[in-house]
């Protein structure tokens, strides 16, 4: 997995968008972990040294016990995404606050609109979080304009 990791997710995903982000906020970024001989290291060790019990990268932990809080080494793996949400509420709340739009589509007849304006008000007081159900409709409604109704799907 070490070396499908390192041959795809990697260069293709995170680094990319590490590099692209840092750029575009004028920060400069290193990747310590990624230092080669590091990673040859780790490329050499056993599995049974980097997982112990179903304890992921246990030989990194361990070296760091007495260097970090316990609840920060073992503490759930999170991810790191967009702001999303904020951007619904923000920059691209005239976006998605207009959306479901009435579209001749036969995919139109799918959506209820009360309901969508429910959850995009919802979203937009801070009541829910429906980021994930927002973009789902924005992008339906891009697919529905430009393969159902076969105009462009920024057209009013």
């Amino acid at each position: 997995m070490l070396c499908v990791d390192a041959n795809t997710q990697l260069p293709d995903d995170l680094l990319l968008l590490t590099d692209k982000i840092s750029m575009a906020t004028s920060l400069e970024c290193r990747v310590p972990l990624l230092d080669h001989e590091l990673v040859e290291m780790a490329a050499a060790m056993p599995e049974a040294v980097k997982i112990r019990g179903g304890r992921l990268k246990h030989v990194m932990k361990e070296a760091m016990a007495n260097m970090l809080p316990s609840d920060i080494i073992e503490r759930k793996k999170r991810g790191f995404g967009t702001p999303m949400g904020a951007w619904l509420r923000g920059e691209l709340a005239p976006w998605s606050s207009t959306r479901p739009r009435p579209t001749r589509s036969p995919g139109a007849a799918l959506l209820n609109p009360k309901a969508v304006a429910e959850m995009i008000a919802a979203h937009n007081t801070n009541r829910m979080d429906g980021t994930d159900r927002a973009v789902a409709l924005i992008n339906f409604e891009i697919w529905a304009r430009l393969y159902l109704d076969g105009r462009n799907p920024t057209a009013t």
